[in-house]
């Protein structure tokens, strides 16, 4: 996977997005409004058809379904966990609680407990902690809510998988979850608008609204040899369809647009790749960002820096910690 594809490399520039997308959104710097042309053009979305890609790449690469499963748990648990209690545990250094309130408190409990389970949306704050931040909304990471979509996505591929490797006629299989993602997503927004309620957009961004952009990865991935042979005659439509859908507000090829800019990427520019060396530290990446943005919010050093000064000192910490967890922790976790 890695001579052919620049994988590696695409994942580090969407997540370094994503950071910059928080900082932008949290921080609320007039001189970081000029980033957000970045999160118009990469968003959230694009993790998940890459994931839809290279799932089902390890998926048909296992021993066994039990194999897969442990493979996903030895990549996704060692830093999620770390993060999950590193922040339950060293965010009572800013917390209004006295250490041993902070500890007995039960919304502590909760937060270990239902972060662990990926139900982030249970319990998202810490007692004490950020709480005076009107932005933050006391969320201690805010980015991890994909995680149970992932998760999610993680429990159904050996079903999806039998069923492509079983059907004479995949591709009818994977249009149909797509198209009921899209009718599911577009459903919820809909709602969204007319009633005014905030629930239907979190039904949105679960996973059977997500879905299509998984579907679509794996679409690709399942007609990988056309797709290669023909890459560059879909390039200019997808681009095409993907503008008109943002430009119109719509959202039902956009998945498949995406996929098919992003795979074109992956394949047509694989000496961008210079990253491996490094490790695949684009998930550390993700789950470390938000709460060191939070962190240096509360301390103030958004205010007392200078604008650029600060974002760059936050990205540079963010990929030293996450190069770390990936060389210290991750890799020989996998490899173990």
């Amino acid at each position: 996977m890695k001579r052919d594809n620049c994988f590696g490399f695409l994942r580090f520039v969407f997540a370094l997005i994503i950071v910059i997308a928080h900082l932008r959104v949290l921080t609320q710097l007039p001189e970081l409004q000029c980033t957000k042309v970045l999160s118009m053009i990469v968003n959230r979305t694009a993790f998940f058809v890459i994931s839809g890609f290279l799932i089902m790449v390890s998926y048909d690469h296992s021993e066994s379904i039990k194999h897969f499963f442990i493979k996903r748990a030895r990549r996704i648990f060692p830093a999620y966990i770390t993060v999950i209690l590193g922040c339950a545990v060293g965010l009572v250094l800013l917390s209004s609680y006295a250490p041993l309130d902070y500890f007995i408190h039960p919304s502590w409990w909760r937060y270990v407990a239902a972060n662990l389970c990926f139900l982030n949306f249970l319990q998202p704050c810490l007692p004490g902690v950020f709480e005076s931040d009107a932005l933050v909304n006391c969320s201690v990471n805010g980015a991890l809510w994909t995680q149970k979509v992932e998760v999610g996505f993680y429990l159904i591929v050996p079903l999806l998988a039998y069923m492509l490797h079983h059907s004479k006629r995949s591709w009818l299989w994977l249009a149909g979850i797509y198209l009921f993602s899209v009718l599911w997503s577009n459903i919820c927004l809909y709602m969204a608008d007319h009633t005014g309620q905030s629930f239907y957009v979190f039904l949105e961004h679960q996973l059977p609204g997500c879905l299509s952009y998984f579907a679509a990865g794996m679409f690709v991935y399942q007609y990988k040899e056309v797709f290669l042979k023909y890459r560059h005659w879909i390039l200019v439509p997808a681009i095409a369809v993907v503008v008109f859908e943002k430009m119109t507000g719509m959202s039902w090829l956009q998945p498949a647009g995406n996929a098919a800019i992003l795979l074109w990427c992956a394949y047509s520019l694989p000496r961008l790749n210079k990253l491996e060396w490094m490790g695949n530290f684009s998930y550390g990446m993700y789950l470390y960002h938000y709460p060191i943005i939070t962190i240096m919010l509360s301390l103030g050093l958004f205010e007392r820096w200078n604008a650029w000064l600060a974002s760059g000192t936050l990205i540079a910490i963010v990929i030293i910690l996450s190069v770390a967890s990936w060389h210290l922790m991750e890799k020989r976790i996998i490899k173990h």
